[in-house]
């Protein structure tokens, strides 16, 4: 859960998490639904979904939990900085562990300018902090110097004077003898990927007096969700219908891509399947992400479904599309991303 996200946000997750799986074996028997509802709002959801993969494999292996890096590799998730982490610390196998902090630790000390990014570059990093691990307490050596990077040797203002290794600093002793020469043009700045933009429409489709299809408190209305594909970005979620558009679009454009997917997937059509009572464009906001910053259209779709409509959806054409119906109260319970949950709000408004 500390992957790539703070301390402060992880605390209430991983009590309810803790509360719900207090052991690998309970984590291994819960459904991925369930674990992506209980992770929703952290982000990086395939993290959740090797958590859950890698429970499994190793309930099902029967040997207990990895203690060396070289098994702890084999479990799905874990790469060398986890692995180092967890059996050094957790294990006191004498490792080492890498991280942006570590590697600007490293850089400084031994005044290495190279690109942190660069493959080459970084196993060189590794190789030096196996040098420098502490043979007896490979753990705490670890923390420490990761929690040197964190607090003291930061990217922009290090506090050199109060670093209990700044006698041994090359970067520090080379920017005393040059001017021109700082203490954070160590490592050298990487250059970050542009972001790319995407753009989305979203319909939230409610279907007024239908309580067969209801999954919830049996209300007369349900809300129509989608589940995205197994791979790629938020793999797994459910999500309210929406289609990629490849560029900007006006309201006209948005409304036809929709109106096609909606009725290729579930026959959804105000000419033949259903009767539209509302329909309103709600607006748009933007959602980041790491490597992506995704517009996105939002609009109400509010229908009644004919008499004879009864089995619609299941008849509809689309091909592998995974879709559920959920009233109101279903609906705010789901673990739903944070993304999803704005739409949401934003049609609620209406």
């Amino acid at each position: 859960m500390l992957q790539q996200t703070r301390v402060q946000t992880v605390i209430d997750y991983y009590n309810r998490w803790m509360l719900k799986w207090p052991t690998l074996h309970h984590l291994a028997q819960a459904s991925l639904e369930e674990v992506n509802e209980m992770w929703a709002g952290l982000g990086y959801y395939r993290r959740a979904r090797f958590l859950l993969e890698g429970a499994r494999m190793i309930v099902a292996g029967g040997d207990g939990f990895p203690k060396i890096v070289s098994s702890l590799l084999k479990v799905p998730g874990i790469g060398d900085y986890t692995a180092g982490a967890i059996a050094s610390i957790a294990f006191k196998e004498v490792v080492p562990v890498v991280d942006g902090n570590v590697i600007r630790v490293l850089a400084r000390l031994k005044a290495i300018s190279a690109n942190p990014k660069d493959k080459v570059t970084v196993k060189k990093f590794w190789k030096l902090a196996a040098q420098l691990v502490d043979p007896h307490r490979p753990g705490d050596f670890n923390q420490s110097l990761m929690e040197l990077g964190a607090t003291l040797c930061t990217p922009l203002n290090p506090s050199c004077s109060s670093c209990p290794v700044s006698g041994e600093c090359r970067a520090l002793a080379i920017s005393k003898l040059d001017k021109l020469v700082l203490i954070t043009d160590y490592p050298a700045k990487s250059i970050k990927l542009k972001q790319r933009h995407e753009f989305s429409a979203v319909c939230v489709v409610e279907i007024s007096g239908r309580q067969d299809l209801i999954e919830g408190d049996q209300s007369n209305s349900v809300f129509l969700l989608v589940k995205r594909p197994d791979e790629g970005l938020l793999a797994g979620l459910w999500e309210f219908p929406s289609v990629m558009l490849g560029k900007e679009a006006a309201l006209t454009r948005r409304r036809k891509e929709m109106n096609c997917f909606l009725k290729k997937s579930f026959r959804l059509d105000p000419q033949r399947t259903c009767s539209i009572l509302l329909r309103e464009d709600v607006g748009e906001f933007t959602h980041i992400f790491s490597h992506i910053r995704l517009k996105v259209y939002v609009e109400l779709l509010i229908v009644h479904l004919k008499d004879d409509m009864s089995d619609l959806f299941s008849m509809r054409d689309g091909e592998n599309t995974t879709w559920k119906c959920v009233d109101r109260e279903a609906l705010s319970s789901l673990g739903l991303t944070s993304g999803v949950r704005k739409v949401y709000t934003m049609v609620q408004k209406v």
